[in-house]
């Protein structure tokens, strides 16, 4: 018997850091599971990802990537402009947005030109369902946030009536657990939200960056719901971990802030960090800062502020007087004013708890390093993340959000309290009871998560059987 060709499948990620690190991570996956994979992406994305490719093909893994026009002139952007990383005003992220539905035609070209045998576009390029079902081209999608999330959002959609009071908490029935938001969806997310859901429509099913222990009755309902198969292959940091092995890392340049951690007690540091998009005003940064001083405990805080100009940052007015002074003197606290090493801090064995905005690939990496969390969402599905969290599976303390957002970049009016903050991270740091019992839970889920990307788990598993699931597809071209 002739051995089958391998696959030829096309994946075309979302320009955001959030979206395309984790669908490159499943193209590589699939290309080491001997298949014949194509990252679709504009050139300035390819630079932020083509680095990590230089393990596979080392490997003979057959991955490759192929470069379309990214639409600048069409949208106003200069050149070199093409990821939300780069975005620092709401104008500009939704110029990129934009872009992503104007690169249509380039796409369609070389489907028709050469085309896969499954094509795997991010859940945000809602023309795929259209584009797919004229070219007869079978199509999965990628959904970077948890199957939990969308749950919520079809809740949401089904049960209006939840939101009728002017202020919260706000109870959502038809789920598999009782839940509550306290804050009210913005209506500009909502309608978001629920034109990704059509997206989903006429697919093969939905890939999602999780493990199926993480979601257990959120998976059932969802296919109960669509009739769709939910495929996790997560948290697909680890998942690459297993499959392509790197060479050592060299310990040449290590960060300071590790240096800093060798001193201090085990699960006696805070890590604080709200991702590479979210801009808190100057108000919530000067709370956060008086609830992290008045906590009594240690942290390392990574702040982005790249929407101030130079001058005002020197003179440091969103911090407390002498905070930056007295945190040094007491050796208590360290700021990081840009990049840090977010896996080897959450590794380390000082950290003991991760103040975070709830964004997915966060809660993966928390996850992966059986570290409990404070909860703060910023914007969009981060205050579901929230609930999966602290209401359905209790490894996070919840300190909640005053108000919704669906963009990044806008500072929200309503702050959160130092006292609210400083409260949480007790609860987590203390060492009481409630704290021991979260970080319990959390190294429990690291658990699962491990045992899930190992030979024989849940997501090992699920891989195969996706592969397995669209090998007959090769018949129908091949014919």
């Amino acid at each position: 018997m002739e051995t089958p060709r391998p696959l030829k499948i096309y994946f075309l990620p979302f320009f955001a850091q959030g979206h395309q690190i984790p669908l490159v991570q499943l193209a590589r996956l699939v290309a080491s599971r001997g298949q014949h994979v194509t990252i679709v992406t504009t050139p300035a994305n390819a630079q932020l990802f083509d680095k990590t490719l230089d393990d596979d093909r080392a490997t003979d893994h057959h991955i490759g990537v192929h470069i379309i026009k990214f639409p600048n002139t069409h949208v106003g952007l200069p050149e070199g402009v093409e990821n939300l990383v780069s975005a620092t005003t709401s104008a500009t992220a939704g110029k990129i947005h934009m872009a992503a539905h104007l690169i249509q035609p380039q796409v369609e070209a070389l489907l028709k030109e050469s085309p896969p045998d499954v094509f795997i576009p991010d859940i945000l390029f809602t023309w795929s369902k259209d584009l797919s079902k004229r070219l007869q081209i079978p199509r999965l999608v990628f959904n970077p946030i948890s199957i939990f999330d969308v749950c919520m959002i079809q809740a949401i959609k089904t049960h209006p009536e939840a939101f009728l009071s002017d202020s919260g908490p706000y109870q959502i029935p038809g789920l598999p657990h009782s839940l509550t938001l306290p804050v009210k969806p913005s209506p500009g997310f909502a309608a978001l939200t629920e034109s990704l859901l059509e997206g989903e429509e006429n697919s093969h099913g939905v890939i999602v960056n999780s493990f199926a222990e993480l979601d257990a009755e959120y998976t059932q309902h969802y296919e109960n719901l669509t009739g769709r198969k939910v495929w996790h292959v997560g948290p697909s940091s680890l998942m690459v971990e297993q499959a392509v092995k790197k060479p050592a890392i060299v310990n040449e340049n290590r960060h300071e802030c590790l240096t800093w951690l060798d001193s201090k007690e085990q699960d006696s540091v805070l890590y604080v960090c709200f991702g590479s998009l979210a801009l808190l005003s100057d108000k919530q940064l000067y709370e956060l800062a008086a609830g992290l001083d008045a906590s009594g405990h240690s942290f390392i805080w990574v702040v982005h502020r790249k929407n101030k100009d130079e001058q005002e940052q020197e003179e440091e007015k969103w911090l407390p007087e002498g905070f930056e002074q007295k945190i040094g003197i007491e050796k208590r606290g360290m700021l990081i004013k840009g990049w840090a090493p977010q896996p080897l801090i959450l590794n380390h064995p000082a950290v003991g708890g991760f103040l975070t905005h709830c964004g997915w690939n966060a809660v993966a990496e928390a996850i992966s390093s059986g570290v409990p969390m404070v909860t703060m969402p910023g914007f969009s599905d981060q205050y579901y993340n929230e609930k999966l969290i602290t209401e359905v599976h209790g490894f996070g303390v919840e300190v909640g959000a005053a108000e919704w957002s669906i963009s990044p970049y806008d500072g929200k009016k309503e702050v959160v309290s130092g006292e609210r903050i400083e409260k949480a991270v007790k609860k987590l740091m203390d060492k009481g009871e409630e704290g021991e019992k979260t970080r319990k839970k959390a190294k429990e889920m690291q658990e699962k998560a491990w045992r899930a990307v190992q030979e024989g788990g849940s997501s090992h598993n699920s891989l195969t059987a996706l592969i397995d699931h669209l090998k007959p597809l090769l018949s129908r071209h091949d014919n």
